[in-house]
């Protein structure tokens, strides 16, 4: 089973898990982050693995022109339903990086982790970024497979193992993916002509609570949020966090 069909077999489950309270919180985290840097309206936006179109169609709302694309036809045209103007089109990136043209900014969030080439694919994100442009990265941190192993399953034994291992399993989608320390990103990134990299965390605490019914509560979710948000570009919590999210200048 390729990746795609692994994302085709869990759509209600994935779906289910971007509304949930820490699936909001992945989403609002990522965008404080990325208009840190994002000025004004009327930027290009490519979304690459746009999958339901959440981000992609949160931007085209702002008033940016955006591209999604994703290999799964049915996130596709969930993406659509939104009634935003977004260019949705269901292809590989790799199949159409030749021919997609520059954009301000490219949205590359947890796809890293499913592709065969990483490095190469992130050359071909660099050839579709204009100069001086951003991109937003967002990656499982490995450090995390480890925390959560010995914090939340309470197995040491597997969480000592898997330090040896870049594998982990995603329950959400039910396939393996590969994950890659921040130093081996930044590396391929400047090997692509990318300069400036900077470092946030998401869900740098959050996800190690096992307890989800608290985060159910409306007001314990807000503070945490506001937590989450603070922690997120401070050392050392971004570098424990379950997802490492790079902004990076071309």
């Amino acid at each position: 089973m390729n990746k795609s069909e692994a994302f085709a077999n869990t759509v209600e489950q994935y779906f289910n898990y971007t509304r949930m309270p820490w699936g909001r919180l992945f989403y609002e985290t990522a965008w404080e982050q990325i208009d840190r840097f994002m000025t004004g309206t009327g930027q290009t936006v490519l979304d690459i693995g746009c999958g339901f179109g959440i981000s992609s169609n949160e931007y085209a709302r702002r008033g940016n022109k955006v591209t999604g694309i994703d290999p799964t036809k049915s996130l596709i045209e969930i993406a659509k339903e939104q009634g935003t103007d977004v260019q949705f089109t269901c292809d590989t990136f790799e199949n159409m990086a030749d021919r997609l043209g520059t954009y301000d900014w490219i949205f590359c969030h947890n796809i890293l982790e499913y592709t065969e080439d990483p490095k190469l694919f992130i050359e071909k994100i660099g050839g579709c970024q204009h100069t001086k442009g951003y991109l937003s990265l967002i990656a499982h941190n490995p450090a995390a497979k480890v925390m959560k192993k010995a914090i939340i399953n309470k197995d040491p034994d597997s969480a000592l193992v898997s330090m040896e291992s870049s594998k982990e399993y995603s329950a959400i989608i039910q396939t393996d993916i590969t994950t890659y320390s921040f130093e081996q990103l930044s590396e391929w990134l400047r090997e692509s002509g990318y300069g400036t990299v900077v470092r946030f965390g998401i869900h740098n605490i959050y996800g190690y609570i096992a307890d989800n019914d608290i985060k159910q509560d409306g007001d314990w979710h807000r503070r945490a949020t506001k937590l989450e948000l603070e922690l997120g570009g401070r050392s050392p919590y971004r570098e424990i966090a379950i997802f490492t999210h790079i902004i990076a200048m071309k």
